[in-house]
């Protein structure tokens, strides 16, 4: 029987969003932390990121650019899957992509575009699969007034049951071009003009 000490109170005054069939809440034991809780329809993709991150870190993969999968915890919800919680450098929780391309600032612009080809460039060195990149799954952390660092907080791994496509990098590599080029898509619709200045993922 679990020990109630141990389990972690959530609460709408934590609660961060909801998406890809689970919660997310500020961990208010570690407020670097957020607590992911899948629904039960959920709990299968998320135990499959979880075994992805496992695997990346077996393999010595660098996560510059993805928050980090931390544990588990008991919750009152339920099991929770501890993850970063990407702040500012004044602590303030990190604004994703769409908000910052929303301002339409040239000079921000400009900042946000090298964010996503360094991103680029990331995924392909280190052969990292994804599934559901989008503006609201990537946040922008600021690291000073003017500084910034592109963080993806979901759709990291591959929705396969079998994970074949890990293993046959030319398989795998055709896949993040199509999904890469998804999320080209997902960008061009607010932001048309953006659409040409994001390359190809295979370039």
């Amino acid at each position: 029987m679990q020990n109630k000490k141990n389990i972690i109170s959530l609460n709408d005054d934590l609660f961060l969003g909801e998406g890809m069939g689970r919660k997310c809440f500020i961990n208010p034991k570690n407020k670097n932390l957020c607590i992911k809780v899948p629904s039960q329809r959920g709990k299968r993709s998320a135990q499959r990121e979880i075994n992805y991150f496992k695997r990346l870190h077996k393999r010595g993969k660098s996560f510059e650019m993805i928050a980090d999968y931390r544990g588990d915890v008991e919750t009152n919800f339920g099991r929770g899957n501890l993850y970063e919680l990407v702040r500012d450098f004044d602590g303030q929780i990190s604004k994703n992509l769409e908000y910052y391309w929303s301002l339409k600032n040239k000079h921000i612009n400009s900042q946000m575009l090298q964010l996503i080809e360094d991103l680029r460039v990331y995924l392909k060195n280190e052969y990292i699969l994804f599934s559901d990149l989008d503006m609201d799954n990537i946040l922008i952390k600021k690291e000073s007034d003017n500084g910034y660092k592109l963080i993806v907080i979901d759709g990291i791994g591959d929705n396969n049951q079998i994970p074949l496509l890990e293993y046959i990098k030319p398989l795998g590599m055709k896949r993040c071009a199509r999904k890469w080029n998804l999320f080209k898509e997902r960008i061009a619709k607010p932001f048309p003009d953006l659409r040409d200045k994001i390359r190809s993922f295979d370039e």
